[in-house]
C-alpha cells in the first residue's frame, strides 16, 4: 500500500466508465494517488477509511480542492489536521465568469 502524503490535491474529470470519476493527486509532485469511478462523497469517505488510518490521515497538511463544497464537508472528517485551499484556476475561472 502506498504511503498517503503530506499534500493532496482533489478533482473530478468526466471519464468514460461514468460522467465523472474523482481524481487524488500529490499535490507537489502532481503523482497519481488514487482514481475511484464516481465522485460520490460516501465511497471517497469509505475510499480513505478503509485503506488508511487515522493516524496515516491525520498526517496530511494540506488539501488542495476546487468549488466543489461536498470535498469541504468531509475533509475534515477524514483528514482532521489538514487545511482546505481553492486551487487557483477555479479562482481565476470564477473571477472571469463575474465579469462576463
Amino acid at each position: 500500500m502506498v504511503k498517503l502524503l503530506e499534500h493532496l490535491r482533489f478533482n473530478e474529470f468526466k471519464s468514460v466508465v461514468r460522467s465523472y470519476s474523482f481524481i487524488t493527486i500529490a499535490a507537489k509532485k502532481h503523482n497519481l494517488v488514487s482514481i475511484l469511478d464516481d465522485r460520490l462523497s460516501k465511497n471517497i469517505c469509505a475510499y480513505f477509511e478503509n485503506r488508511y488510518s487515522l493516524e496515516e490521515r491525520s498526517a496530511v497538511k494540506s488539501v488542495v480542492i476546487d468549488l466543489n463544497a461536498n470535498y469541504q464537508l468531509f475533509i475534515r472528517r477524514l483528514f482532521p489536521h489538514a487545511k482546505n485551499h481553492i486551487d487557483r484556476f477555479h479562482i481565476v475561472q470564477l473571477v472571469n465568469r463575474a465579469f462576463d
